[in-house]
């Protein structure tokens, strides 16, 4: 029981220190994320990752610049038909219950797959395992990133309007300090298929204006961005399945609504800290050589999963 007080008690700490974090996000313009990553990034060096210097320094200066970078390297086509009938087979959340997606024959507009199920994908944790991605991430964020959290989802053309709760309306990231996903499509995407959509430079500190953030973290319609910011700023990301697109979701963001077919996609998300929202943490997780092996030679890196 005493176990379980406490428990409760740093739920709720963790919980107020999130919207603190949000709060003062939204009232600084994201001042107080640069102050608090700082002080974070000093007691976390990088880990030496010199052999992919060439690799990972254009992309964090695009990265740094734009907020998104579209990789010229590819996740092969093998590995995504595998991650595909994967996600064809597995039970995944759709309004409020566990179902396996049939294509064709939706039961919502967004069907979530949980981090136990992803890590049950041998090419998953590959990905999680992925040198280059963890290179970019130490890049981007100046310190040794953590492997936050995966997630996969489909998005489906269940409904015509765009869905606010499936992350459909412009919105921006704020559970951790500073952090960097990588997504990374399944599935072919073209206009029609929800592409991911972003808007270059709102990522940067003062990059939303405060008309938008005097609301808070909240879903903000097409209108209202098209008004604060040049078209050419709005960029749909279409590509072919294993496209891999490395962003800083601090920035507006969505996924467009699906018009025809569907839409698969993996993500990872590096952090510089876990301080914020409270991600449940997968149980009972079996490692791949490949994740083991990396955890084993950056333990603090996958200290989630090892």
């Amino acid at each position: 029981m005493a176990t379980e007080a406490m428990s409760r008690v740093h739920d709720r700490i963790r919980a107020s220190g999130h919207k603190a974090l949000v709060s003062l996000f939204c009232l600084t313009g994201g001042r107080s994320n640069d102050l608090l990553h700082r002080l974070v990034a000093a007691r976390h060096p990088p880990l030496p990752l010199d052999d992919l210097d060439d690799v990972a320094a254009p992309i964090a200066a695009q990265l740094r610049e734009r907020g998104y970078c579209v990789f010229e390297r590819r996740v092969p086509a093998d590995v995504c038909e595998r991650l595909l009938a994967f996600a064809l087979a597995e039970e995944a959340e759709v309004s409020g219950v566990r179902a396996v997606y049939e294509r064709g024959e939706p039961r919502g507009v967004r069907y979530d797959f949980s981090e136990e199920t992803i890590l049950r994908s041998g090419d998953a944790q590959a990905l999680m395992a992925d040198r280059e991605f963890l290179a970019v991430a130490q890049a981007y964020l100046e310190c040794r990133p953590l492997l936050d959290f995966a997630a996969m989802w489909w998005h489906t053309a269940w409904s015509a309007q765009p869905d606010k709760k499936a992350g459909q309306w412009f919105h921006f990231d704020m559970d951790r300090i500073k952090w960097l996903k990588f997504f990374i499509y399944l599935t072919d995407v073209g206009p029609d298929d929800g592409p991911h959509t972003f808007v270059a430079g709102s990522h940067r500190t003062g990059g939303i204006p405060r008309s938008i953030l005097k609301k808070g973290q909240v879903r903000i319609d097409d209108a209202e961005v098209r008004r604060a910011y040049a078209a050419d700023d709005i960029v749909e990301l279409w590509g072919p399945r294993g496209t891999i697109i490395a962003e800083d979701t601090r920035g507006l963001h969505k996924g467009a609504a699906v018009r025809a077919g569907d839409r698969l996609v993996l993500q990872l998300q590096y952090s510089d800290s876990r301080f914020g929202a409270n991600y449940p943490r997968p149980a009972g997780a079996v490692l791949t050589p490949a994740l083991r092996d990396a955890a084993r030679r950056y333990p603090g890196v996958y200290a989630g999963y090892a």
